[in-house]
């Protein structure tokens, strides 16, 4: 898969290619397909979706614009397991039809893929794991943060917290993760990364960034102890950044569903303005069980991807809660809730604070046939321009009919 990336903004022309490290390896997924001696289990499933959402703040601004949008969609979803392989995929368009500002109509896309090849890998290296996963999407209307469970909580296609004005964008993050154990209770872990940002608006900031990090982490029956060293480079329209980390952290296990993470850990950063520091760190506990999920956490962390021009480096700071609950075989429910703080790092070119509220419900009408609704609430407090003082409140119909082969 190459992925090639083109924006055109006013007064220039920007032109990034990148190309994912999924192409870099296809040749090699393709060989583990086709030496899969069991017969290869492809299921497609293709689906159709119409939806009604009314938007309170279309133009993500001060002045509150309202409308009606109807969304008609088209999905689907691959999943392949393999003797040496397994892999799911999944892909939405969606044309989103304003009734009063028919000139904001557009046309959406999303996407992942995950790719497992540690049974292929066995074959060759006892224990080892490595996961490739891409995901992208295309639209003028960020998403609000949400904790991302099949990436291990990176949020990477959101907006982290920052709400910008109403503008095309195309984002593309991929990664490749390697786990190798050593012992019984000793491993290594390594990860690379590539964050791809661009917006068609002149006013708001491109990035790309890649990171590189390795690890190694000890087992002792509950608890994993963990160290790791990373390098990031930051490329953005106003200011290239160079930052170098070292993280540790405890995870403990306090039963089979539940588990809880402590980790605290130094960046020091090279940018263009001079030399900074910042201390990044995580706390969170989950729960995964048949009926309840939960999701809770703290994060700080580098925030690059936020679109907001700065000479700064930008820190987000994120605590957040989500929970999943199945009520009976037929109906579902999520509810989740956000706060985040980003500011510089040095001076006050960017101090933003938001919330989002969300809640969602599902019911399965028929086996082909779902349908659910959803209400958020985010509002933003900010002195940026390009992010101004803004609340939005959506609600939203849908019903999906889907099929399977």
């Amino acid at each position: 898969m190459l992925s090639v990336a083109m924006v055109h903004k006013t007064g220039k022309k920007k032109q990034s290619i990148n190309i994912s490290i999924l192409s870099c390896l296809i040749l090699l997924i393709s060989g583990f397909l086709t030496e899969s001696s069991a017969a290869p289990a492809w299921r497609l499933i293709p689906s159709l979706s119409i939806s009604e959402t009314y938007n309170s703040n279309i133009f993500s601004s001060s002045d509150e614009t309202g409308d009606f949008i109807t969304g008609t969609g088209a999905s689907f979803k691959i999943t392949y397991t393999g003797t040496n392989t397994e892999l799911k995929a999944n892909y939405t368009t969606t044309w989103s039809s304003y009734a009063n500002n028919t000139e904001l109509n557009v046309l959406t896309h999303d996407g992942n893929i995950n790719i497992d090849m540690a049974r292929g890998i066995n074959s060759y290296f006892r224990d080892v794991r490595i996961n490739v996963s891409e995901g992208f999407s295309y639209s003028p209307d960020s998403k609000d943060y949400y904790f991302d469970v099949e990436r291990g909580g990176d949020a990477s296609l959101s907006n982290y917290g920052i709400r910008t004005e109403r503008n095309d964008a195309f984002r593309n993050a991929a990664s490749i993760d390697m786990s190798l154990p050593l012992s019984r209770n000793q491993g290594m872990n390594l990860r690379y990364s590539n964050l791809l940002t661009e917006f068609s608006d002149p006013v708001l900031q491109d990035n790309m960034t890649n990171s590189l990090s390795i690890g190694t982490y000890y087992t002792a029956r509950k608890d994993t102890l963990h160290v790791d060293i990373g390098i990031m480079k930051s490329t953005a329209d106003e200011v290239d950044l160079n930052s170098y980390s070292i993280t540790t952290g405890l995870r403990h296990k306090f039963s089979p569903v539940t588990q809880g993470e402590f980790s605290i850990g130094w960046d020091m950063i090279d940018y263009e303005a001079g030399k900074t520091s910042n201390v990044r760190g995580t706390l969170n506990l989950s729960r995964t069980s048949e009926f309840i999920t939960y999701y809770i956490g703290y994060s700080r962390d580098l925030n690059t991807v936020s679109g907001v021009k700065t000479t700064s480096p930008v820190v987000s700071q994120t605590a957040y809660i989500n929970m999943s609950v199945r009520h009976t075989r037929l109906l579902s429910s999520t509810m989740g809730a956000t706060y985040s703080i980003n500011q510089s790092l040095n001076g006050d070119e960017v101090d933003i604070k938001s919330y989002n509220l969300s809640a969602e419900a599902n019911y399965t009408i028929r086996t082909w046939l779902t349908g659910s609704f959803s209400v958020s609430h985010f509002a933003q407090n900010s002195g940026v321009a390009s992010a101004m003082d803004i609340e939005r409140n959506l609600l939203m119909l849908k019903v999906s009919a889907s099929w399977g082969t």
